[in-house]
């Protein structure tokens, strides 16, 4: 199936990186994953007529040619993760022989709540997932954190402190990163997203820079300005890459982000971790814009190693 998949789409036959000389071993300068969304754009019990079953993920993934895949909580059913369900997913993810490097948590609420009570009823429900991303052998967690713009940033910035401390501290006791994507609101200020950094001022706690998700107000929108400035203020923080893609041009380019700028902010800042392939468009397939977009991250890798 990965063989007439890849001669369909036009899967690069040779290796994206140069041979490394004889005895040494090679090291990608960033490697590559898969975000869930790319195949799966419903939460768990909605349908998605050209989604795939949660359990077929991992192999669909590694027929693509990734050995890396994300994972979302909102892809599992219930608030609370199921015994049953995550012994099921590792299963497959052994069969499948792939591994899972990050676990993307949403709709359990606001890390960063101003109200104590929803603060900690989502700091116990991140919790129970960070123990189920261990045991799945996930690198890191990545939660929500101020998503919405409701009170003055630095009173934000008092609640956000609270929760993510409790957290990170949690996260870096089952051995797991525990990451704050740009995502709407207060979080997509990447001033107010890097001041939350410092100030928790923990090893174990970092950004997942995402390149499009700027929004910091919906109505009416209000969008971070200058998004690869946003990046440079992001990108020495940065454990983790959301690369976003829509469309592409004649040449294989996303048509709304320059992949080859963003990436070299990233590793100019030392940045050498996974960068998450999220197809979103609707002009190919799904797996034919996933293939694009990887292909458009190994041509880009290899200009810059």
């Amino acid at each position: 199936m990965g063989a007439a998949l890849g001669a369909s789409v036009g899967v690069m036959t040779t290796p994206s990186w140069r041979y490394p000389w004889p005895g040494e071993q090679y090291t990608p300068l960033f490697e590559l994953s898969l975000a869930p969304w790319s195949l799966m754009r419903r939460p768990h019990g909605q349908e998605d007529e050209r989604g795939i079953d949660l359990m077929d993920y991992p192999m669909t993934a590694k027929e693509l040619g990734f050995d890396f895949i994300e994972i979302d909580n909102l892809h599992f059913p219930g608030d609370l993760p199921a015994e049953e369900d995550i012994l099921r997913f590792q299963d497959r993810c052994k069969q499948a022989d792939i591994k899972c490097s990050l676990l993307l948590c949403g709709a359990l609420g606001d890390a960063a709540s101003a109200n104590k009570q929803q603060r900690q009823k989502a700091i116990r429900q991140y919790k129970a997932w960070i123990k189920a991303a261990a045991f799945l052998g996930c690198e890191a967690v990545r939660i929500v954190c101020a998503d919405r713009i409701t009170i003055p940033k630095q009173e934000k910035m008092k609640y956000a402190l609270r929760g993510v401390k409790k957290l990170v501290r949690f996260a870096a006791r089952q051995g797991v990163d525990l990451l704050i994507e740009n995502h709407n609101g207060y979080s997509s200020d990447p001033d107010w997203l890097v001041s939350l950094i410092k100030q928790v001022d923990h090893p174990r706690c970092g950004i997942l820079a995402d390149f499009t998700e700027w929004r910091m107000q919906r109505e009416p929108l209000k969008l971070y300005p200058d998004p690869y400035r946003g990046m440079e203020l992001l990108a020495p923080y940065t454990l983790s890459v959301g690369a976003k893609s829509i469309d592409f041009d004649a040449k294989g380019e996303e048509t709304k982000v320059d992949y080859f700028r963003m990436m070299k902010i990233l590793t100019e800042a030392g940045f050498r971790k996974k960068v998450a392939v999220e197809y979103f468009g609707e002009s190919l397939s799904r797996k034919e814009g996933i293939i694009k977009t990887k292909q458009l991250l190994e041509r880009v890798r290899n200009r810059l190693s």
